[in-house]
């Protein structure tokens, strides 16, 4: 069998190539072609370069002339505005492989927030903008600027310096499932009256069993609650913010710290700013930790798990394990909790009643 080289042009043929030919064949003039398909001699020569398209009309027209149908028009034409397509995305792509740096690529791919087939810098721009779900970086930083992706309300450390495009993407996962979860509209009255049953759940340790049904609870008075990893750098522990024009609200965890009590504690500060603080969204880093809004929703949570009235009542009576226990039992609340409580207050030490708390780890499946 001889080898046969086939001629792959680095350059994109217009219909017009085609045209060209057929006038060649036929010895015809472009002038006599612009006569016969009453069309003007310099659209006629535009779309032989190219620059004009071939319309449902004109294809109809050049049957006539040249006795081929016109599908076959129709499609080269939209086979050549596709491959200008593929060739300008392909240029874009390229021009902004130098944002990828800023980004946690490959924590996204192992965490299969994205998906890579040929791993080229290309494909990694595309899918991450993909998963932006925007057409170039520069149209994300005009959203970030607009607020639209990162408004909401944050818990994060004060101590650490936190990695803005790791934030970003944390914080678009939790978009992207939020967008799954059916919700009612936002109620503020159906909110408050879920309160109680929200706080019968912490009595539960297995996060199979009390995270589905802190999502539907949630999702019946209107917030979309949602459990993200935390991505390096990120050093977040949750968020809030609304989305628009539906009424709902976005809670999203990324169960930093893994601890019972935190979860419990982040989860309520959450909803407090969603009942205290309905439709007004703001970010809160670290320098912002004495904004007020930040302090009414940390006393939301802290008097919503433990009473401050039963709390101090309980200290006096002095601290012990089993004391622990039976107060836990008395307010309906797991003891780990109370043991978190007294830790934050420097009432016991950080290493005391360990035992009584409860950890969890991100299942690399839930990832």
């Amino acid at each position: 069998m001889s080898n046969l080289n086939i001629f792959e042009p680095d350059y994109i043929v217009p219909p017009g190539e085609t045209i060209n030919e057929l006038l060649e064949h036929y010895n015809m003039t472009q002038k006599e072609l612009s006569q016969r398909i009453d069309l003007a001699q310099k659209t006629v020569n535009e779309i032989i370069k190219g620059k004009a398209p071939i319309t449902y009309e004109t294809a109809g027209k050049l049957e006539n002339v040249f006795g081929m149908e016109a599908s076959f028009w129709n499609n080269l034409e939209k086979n050549y505005r596709e491959q200008l397509a593929e060739r300008d995305k392909k240029e874009q792509l390229e021009s902004q492989i130098g944002e990828l740096k800023k980004f946690p690529i490959k924590e996204l791919v192992k965490n299969k927030w994205i998906t890579l087939d040929k791993g080229t810098a290309e494909e990694k721009v595309d899918k991450l903008l993909k998963f932006f779900g925007v057409s170039s970086f520069d149209t994300l930083g005009k959203l970030l600027n607009d607020n639209k992706i990162i408004e909401g309300a944050f818990r994060i450390s004060p101590s650490h310096n936190i990695d803005e495009e790791a934030l970003m993407c944390w914080i678009r996962k939790g978009e992207i499932e939020a967008s799954k979860i059916a919700t009612a509209p936002f109620s503020k009255k159906k909110a408050l009256e879920s309160l109680d049953e929200l706080r019968s759940l912490t009595l539960e340790i297995d996060p199979d069993i009390f995270l589905p049904k802190m999502q539907q609870i949630c999702s019946e008075f209107g917030v979309a609650l949602v459990f993200i990893p935390e991505i390096k750098g990120s050093r977040v522990s949750g968020l809030t913010r609304w989305l628009t024009p539906k009424p709902k609200a976005i809670i999203q965890l990324s169960l930093r710290y893994k601890v019972h009590d935190s979860l419990w504690f982040t989860f309520f500060h959450e909803l407090g700013h969603v009942i205290l603080h309905e439709k007004k969204p703001f970010v809160e880093f670290g320098k912002y930790k004495e904004d007020p809004r930040e302090r009414e929703a940390d006393e939301f949570s802290s008097e919503l798990l433990i009473p401050k009235k039963e709390l101090t009542a309980f200290i006096e009576k002095g601290i012990s394990r089993n004391k622990i226990k039976n107060f836990a039992n008395e307010i309906g609340i797991h003891p780990g909790i109370v043991v978190g409580r007294l830790q934050t207050l420097k009432i016991i030490a950080w290493s005391q009643y360990q035992d009584l708390k409860v950890r969890y780890e991100w299942n690399e499946d839930e990832v």
